[in-house]
């Protein structure tokens, strides 16, 4: 691969380079060293500038990944900023001028690139993620999913889990369902989003399973979302391919997970069950239907209840081992 002196690019002399069959070095500063690689095959522009020791965050954008380097033969270390030009070369190519330009001026690679990217907003697209909400949610799911699956088995547990699919409640057993909520809060205080999550099945008992997790920090036991993925699906060999297929219609991509989620939780407590009944305080069709006079005009409620004072309920068997007792069956 040789060098060549070349800053300024068309689209068409660029166009030339990305069609061509080898990948080309082209310098573009001196002060400090920049040099940008066209890689035609990959269909990528790498900026590779010596290491000053600032690195930024790309892990959350789609087509952005920084790498520090040090190649055979060369002296010193590389700080290498890849972009995916794909179907975009000359915004790759403006990009990267951009974060040349802040380089040239002095200010160090991280606030360089995000400079850059305020401009260009294109490039901006970033990994699909979800919620802090809908993350520890799904963190939730999956513990009382583990434990069903070492329970009723694999296949039970997996048909059973019906929560990415938005059914109402999360999980329907067979004598029973359970809506599972995960806080982060002291207390037992969750969001209920919507008049149906806390309405029993008719003839079905209905369970809100309460779970409360921290952020773990540094500490060991601590456990991200994408950790918790596999250690469950590792448990899995016939039903792999639906759970699997359950992630995805959140939107989960096993191939960016590890870069988008990097929080580590561990439980606060032992997660409760309680019997959502007539004493139970949600807020449902029926229940609207008796204080307002047009109840078909309340379309939606979304509400936040604390269960911390309420007495825990006795698990059924299936949850027995997962959930804490009742103090009434000491």
């Amino acid at each position: 691969m040789s060098d060549e002196r070349e800053r300024e690019f068309t689209v068409e002399t660029l166009d030339r380079y990305m069609r061509a069959e080898v990948e080309t070095r082209h310098v573009l500063s001196e002060m400090p060293r920049c040099e940008m690689i066209i890689d035609p095959r990959a269909s990528r522009l790498v900026l590779r500038t010596p290491d000053a020791g600032s690195y930024p965050e790309t892990g959350a954008y789609r087509r952005l990944a920084f790498e520090v380097v040090e190649e055979p033969g060369e002296s010193g270390v590389w700080a290498e900023l890849t972009v995916d030009a794909s179907g975009m070369a000359y915004e790759a190519y403006s990009l990267v001028m951009s974060v040349v330009d802040q380089l040239e001026a002095g200010r160090p690679l991280k606030h360089a690139l995000d400079e850059s990217l305020a401009t260009f907003k294109e490039l901006l697209t970033k990994r699909w993620k979800l919620s802090e909400d809908q993350e520890i949610g799904l963190f939730g799911e999956l513990g009382l999913f583990a434990h069903l699956v070492a329970e009723l088995g694999e296949e039970a547990a997996t048909s059973s889990w019906l929560g990415p699919e938005n059914e109402e409640h999360d999980f329907v057993l067979p004598d029973f369902d359970a809506e599972v909520k995960t806080t982060r809060n002291e207390t037992r205080a969750h969001v209920i989003g919507g008049l149906g999550q806390l309405a029993p099945s008719p003839a079905r008992p209905l369970y809100l399973v309460s779970v409360q997790v921290t952020a773990a920090g540094a500490a060991s036991e601590g456990q991200t979302l994408p950790e918790r993925v596999n250690k469950v699906r590792a448990m899995l060999d016939s039903s792999a391919r639906v759970f699997d297929e359950h992630l995805a219609s959140l939107g989960w991509d096993p191939r960016t997970a590890a870069d988008l989620y990097t929080q580590g939780y561990f439980a606060r407590s032992e997660p409760r069950v309680y019997l959502v009944d007539i004493d139970f305080p949600a807020i449902t069709h029926e229940g609207i239907a008796s204080i307002v006079q047009r109840p078909e005009l309340v379309v939606g409620a979304v509400y936040r209840i604390d269960v911390t004072a309420i007495e825990a309920s006795t698990p059924p068997s299936q949850l027995s081992g997962y959930c804490e007792r009742s103090s009434s069956d000491s």
